[in-house]
């Protein structure tokens, strides 16, 4: 009777572990969409704020934050028309048929879209000639989206993550 407590005390204290850790899982920095910034934000406060832990939404396998529980509802009522353009990706370098990480605090919202850039003077880049830009990333997006994942850059990591 004493070992059928201790093995139910284990099974729990397994659970448990298993539990914590799938949460864990939940929020590593790989399926943190936009570095934890709230992509509803550069829509109705026209800048990057970051999201809050206790508001976010998983959405096609990536974790989304949120500024507010009225962004949440936001992004859940209409995901694609918050979403960044691209998966993310720098819009100028899907242009150039390459693969670089977008950093969500250089962006541009052009025809109520969200597109991200890696380097600062990507959003100028589009505004000078937007169409052709958008009409070249659009050409090239099924081949760049193919394209194996780039390693990640210092501006996307966090404080003490590993190169």
């Amino acid at each position: 009777m004493k070992q059928l407590g201790v093995s139910l005390t284990l099974a729990g204290f397994v659970a448990t572990l298993l539990l914590v850790s799938g949460a864990v899982a939940q929020t590593t920095p790989d399926r943190l969409a936009l570095k934890g910034y709230d992509p509803v934000a550069y829509f109705t406060e026209q800048r990057p704020m970051l999201g809050n832990t206790q508001y976010q939404h998983e959405w096609d396998g990536a974790i989304y934050r949120f500024a507010s529980a009225k962004h949440l509802e936001m992004f859940k009522a209409e995901p694609d028309r918050y979403l960044p353009q691209y998966n993310n990706w720098c819009a100028a370098s899907v242009a150039k048929g390459e693969k670089v990480y977008g950093n969500p605090e250089w962006w541009l919202v052009v025809d109520d879209r969200l597109y991200l850039f890696g380097r600062p003077i990507g959003p100028d880049l589009m505004k000078a000639d937007r169409a052709a830009m958008k009409s070249q990333a659009d050409e090239n997006w099924l081949k760049v989206s193919r394209l194996p994942t780039p390693p990640v850059p210092d501006y996307m990591r966090g404080a003490g993550e590993p190169r």
